[in-house]
């Protein structure tokens, strides 16, 4: 059975000031076959979706009736290159992330999402302390 427990000691958190957040999921470095389950709030948003260089593509609204998400990263394989990599890339407004996320048999990746309309602009690329499964 899966443990539900994120694969980064702290959950990323990136602040938004827009009301659509578009991420788009490719397979990180060489396309070996991972599959993901993405889950927003708990809810399957994607099912066994195959990561390659196209994106998958997901949309979330987020504004001050619903200002703060969690986006989970299930692996559904860890494709032929152990463990599961995938590199999300966050478009909300003019900002803009790049995320690297890895998941495992038993480990998820999250990232939380909370609405901020009076955060500064930037474009951030976070890249996840190496941590053994």
């Amino acid at each position: 059975t899966r443990v539900r427990e994120s694969a980064f000691k702290e959950i990323p958190e990136m602040k938004v000031d827009t009301g659509s957040i578009r991420l788009d999921f490719y397979d990180n470095a060489e396309v070996d076959g991972d599959s993901i389950t993405i889950k927003v709030d708990g809810r399957v948003v994607l099912s066994h979706q195959r990561l390659t260089t196209k994106p998958i593509t997901t949309h979330i609204r987020i504004d001050e009736a619903n200002p703060f998400h969690e986006v989970e990263m299930i692996a559904e394989n860890l494709g032929s290159i152990p463990p599961n990599t995938a590199v999300l890339v966050v478009n909300a407004g003019e900002d803009y992330y790049r995320l690297t996320l890895s998941s495992t048999e038993t480990k998820s990746a999250r990232v939380r999402f909370v609405y901020d309309p009076t955060k500064t602009k930037k474009s951030v690329v976070y890249q996840p302390p190496n941590e053994s499964p």
